[in-house]
């Protein structure tokens, strides 16, 4: 799609998207972002495309983001849909922002896989495994995004 018609599309209608948590012994992984539509601490995910299943974005975007090919789709426990109103976002007008409905999974991974996990360079700055009270130590609770942030954290089965 032409960059100037995603970018109408974005200012009226709310995008679906998967995000993943990828959790390893009682510790999650959260990746620093570098590109908009957030730059700071988030997890790993994106946007679907149409005709796709749910689970098989969470296929493509851990194989895309993560390195992590071949997961097998019993591993998928869904943890929410979630609402994200982002402030700014990659495509101009960057003001106007842009709202997703995500689709949230967990996945425990082994330790090959987490040993395996090689995040994009051109997306995140950094990434880290963290304690849920350490994950929780880098958020801001007043700001909107952590908040939501927050409640994925909440909504982990350990």
């Amino acid at each position: 799609m032409p960059e100037a018609v995603y970018s109408t599309a974005l200012d009226f209608l709310v995008f679906a998207c998967v995000d993943l948590v990828f959790t390893y012994q009682q510790q999650l992984l959260l990746a620093k972002r570098n590109t908009e539509p957030r730059s700071s601490w988030w997890i790993v995910g994106g946007r679907m495309v149409a005709g796709e299943e749910p689970k098989a974005t969470a296929m493509r975007k851990a194989h895309q983001e993560a390195q992590l090919a071949n997961l097998d789709t019993d591993r998928f426990h869904c943890i929410g849909v979630y609402s994200t109103c982002f402030a700014v976002r990659r495509q101009a007008p960057k003001h106007h922002g842009s709202h997703s409905l995500n689709v949230t999974y967990q996945i425990e991974l082994t330790l090959e896989e987490k040993e395996q996990i090689k995040l994009r360079s051109d997306e995140y700055d950094t990434w880290q495994w963290l304690s849920v009270e350490r994950a929780k130590s880098l958020l801001t609770p007043d700001e909107a995004m952590d908040q939501a942030l927050l409640k994925l954290i909440d909504a982990l089965r350990f």
